[in-house]
């Protein structure tokens, strides 16, 4: 089905907002955020690919890496790091498999759109968030 005047409804605790509204990262977590909820499904959709076939449910969405570094134009350890801090920050939860990732957003609960309501089974209502680890290594030169 063809979705129109999609509209996400999200719960995010203050320090998930806080940290995808902070401004001092290279790339900005609130657009890697809005990617997410693009790149959810609506309804159950069946994907494959090379050696591996899943069924995606509402508020999954499949994504390496490599196709998520690509997309935000940066390396895939890059990539790797921000997919990391939005499981810690419980945003989102990924289940890597030897192909590819299939991540649940855990705090969108509902999508209203002009032909009703769809709703995401992986809302969780009250998430615990752990704070980022930051790495205390020093870069060289500095």
């Amino acid at each position: 089905m063809q979705y129109t005047h999609i509209r996400y409804s999200n719960t995010l605790n203050d320090e998930q907002y806080a940290y995808l509204t902070d401004e001092a990262q290279g790339i900005p977590r609130i657009k890697c955020f809005r990617d997410f909820l693009r790149m959810a499904v609506m309804e159950e959709t069946e994907v494959s690919g090379r050696g591996f076939s899943a069924v995606l449910h509402p508020g999954q969405f499949m994504a390496s890496k490599v196709e998520l570094g690509q997309m935000w134009k940066c390396d895939r350890k890059t990539a790797t790091r921000i997919v990391q801090e939005f499981n810690q920050m419980d945003i989102i939860k990924s289940h890597p498999s030897n192909r590819t990732t299939i991540h649940s957003l855990q705090c969108l609960s509902v999508w209203f759109t002009s032909e009703g309501t769809v709703k995401c089974r992986y809302f969780k209502i009250n998430p615990y968030v752990r704070p980022i680890e930051k790495s205390s290594r020093k870069k060289p030169g500095k």
